[in-house]
């Protein structure tokens, strides 16, 4: 019995971990920072040119001017893997971005405009390159980015983000996972202890 409750704390400790890391669309494969846009890639990439000169995937360490790029996956042909989407077909897509901040609303749909940080207009990108700054606010927010085909098929890619808040988090998962390591630990021992007095 206890030996399950403390599996049970590992696994719920790791499923709140993986729950808490994880940012929709973009994950990070191969050392580079991946966002899936429908059945196609594109990297992703945040700066803080003004503080270091590290890249973000994800969570930005800091208020201030970030700058976002966006570039299109290249794919080869003569390797692409039968059944796999093809992500030099987004330089033939208009594509935009928003930036909501998070305030808990139930859809991205809720208050829009209202909470749009940042918008970047549709438009086609045949570089395959798009990019912009903004002076973020210490904050939660949700990353939007759409790509319409000609055929007027939307494809979009949903990532929330925190900015200035990366250390507060990492310390609250972190912090979490050892509480209930040692509660199951402790209630192994307790156990144990019962069973001695028995």
């Amino acid at each position: 019995m206890i030996i399950r409750l403390v599996g049970a704390c590992f696994i719920a400790s790791g499923l709140l971990i993986s729950q808490a890391l994880a940012h929709g669309g973009v994950s990070v494969q191969d050392n580079r920072c991946l966002m899936k846009i429908g059945p196609y890639e594109m990297n992703f990439t945040g700066y803080q040119p003004q503080k270091s000169y590290s890249q973000y995937c994800d969570d930005v360490p800091d208020a201030g001017r970030t700058v976002i790029v966006l570039d299109v996956q290249q794919t080869d042909s003569s390797t692409n893997i039968v059944g796999t989407a093809n992500s030099n077909d987004l330089r033939d897509m208009a594509i935009d971005m928003r930036v909501l901040r998070n305030v808990g609303q139930a859809s991205d749909d809720v208050d829009v405009e209202k909470n749009t940080e940042v918008y970047v207009a549709p438009k086609k990108y045949p570089q395959g390159s798009l990019h912009f700054e903004h002076e973020f606010a210490k904050g939660n927010y949700i990353g939007l980015v759409r790509a319409t085909n000609d055929h007027g098929q939307v494809f979009v890619s949903r990532f929330p983000f925190a900015v200035g808040e990366t250390g507060t988090t990492i310390l609250f998962i972190y912090g979490l996972a050892a509480v209930l390591l040692i509660g199951g630990i402790g209630a192994y021992f307790y156990s144990k202890r019962q069973k001695k007095a028995a």
